[in-house]
């Protein structure tokens, strides 16, 4: 690690905006933001230049600064990227649970044996959904949202094929499999869709403008989280030297909370 990046208990004392990638929370100080805007807002323009031979520019305040995304600087998963596959997934688990509900119905009218996963854990969702925690508010309460509905369709299979080797009962089952299409399925559809949505949501880059060392640039983040006081009694430097980057200098929480790495503005894009 770069050992000029490491601040002083003195020097971390403020406001800082905090957002997070998908396996850690950063916070960056407040006093070096000169704007926040979304990237669509400032329509940033490929221009020759930089190592990778290509650097992104845009214009602010009538100057074209360099614009990083701050993912690609320190070599991390994008939350961005991690919700397209979410969103790919869910679609795919939604059509799953349509085309079981139309094999199992197959299978109570003409008798062939139900070859899909009858056990809610054992199908692609399940196995997912069991091991899935989200980190968004909003999507983690649609998410615990599944369990009844989705345990509640997959239960459908024994009972009703059991019923219809029973003499007479065939049409009973396709009665209680028709009333499950316009209940069950219908509400388990609905929160994929409310899934999806909100992780389109969440695909919204966030543009924010710095300020330090003389220089100006943008940073492109997934999202942002909210402002946070920090004072020195939060202040965990980085002695260890875990972090290995320029960018950071140590961490910072608030009474055994939510640990932060606190990111150095002046050494961010070096």
């Amino acid at each position: 690690m770069n050992q000029t990046a490491v601040a002083t208990q003195s020097d971390v004392a403020g406001s800082y905006l905090t957002f997070h990638l998908p396996r850690a929370k950063y916070a960056l100080p407040v006093d070096s933001i000169q704007y926040i805007t979304t990237l669509d807002a400032i329509d940033p323009h490929d221009v020759p230049g930089g190592k990778s031979g290509i650097r992104r520019m845009f214009t602010y305040e009538g100057t074209q600064i360099p614009l990083f995304n701050f993912s690609r600087l320190i070599g991390s998963t994008s939350q961005l990227e991690e919700c397209e596959q979410l969103i790919s997934m869910l679609k795919q688990r939604r059509q799953d649970h349509i085309d079981w509900i139309t094999a199992l119905e197959h299978s109570i009218n003409h008798g062939e044996e139900f070859k899909k996963a009858v056990d809610p854990h054992l199908c692609a969702f399940g196995l997912w959904y069991d091991k899935y925690k989200a980190h968004d508010e909003e999507l983690h309460k649609i998410m615990a949202q599944f369990d009844e509905p989705h345990k509640r369709i997959h239960s459908l299979a024994t009972r009703l094929l059991n019923m219809a080797q029973e003499e007479d009962k065939a049409e009973e089952a396709n009665r209680i499999l028709d009333d499950e299409k316009h209940s069950t399925l219908k509400v388990l559809l609905r929160l994929f869709d409310q899934a999806t949505a909100r992780l389109e949501e969440m695909l919204k880059p966030v543009v924010v403008i710095l300020r330090a060392a003389g220089r100006t640039y943008g940073i492109e983040l997934d999202s942002i989280d909210q402002i946070i006081e920090f004072d020195s009694r939060h202040w965990l430097p980085d002695e260890k030297q875990e972090l290995q980057h320029a960018c950071y200098d140590g961490f910072l929480q608030k009474n055994e909370g939510e640990l932060f790495i606190r990111l150095e503005p002046a050494h961010l894009t070096k």
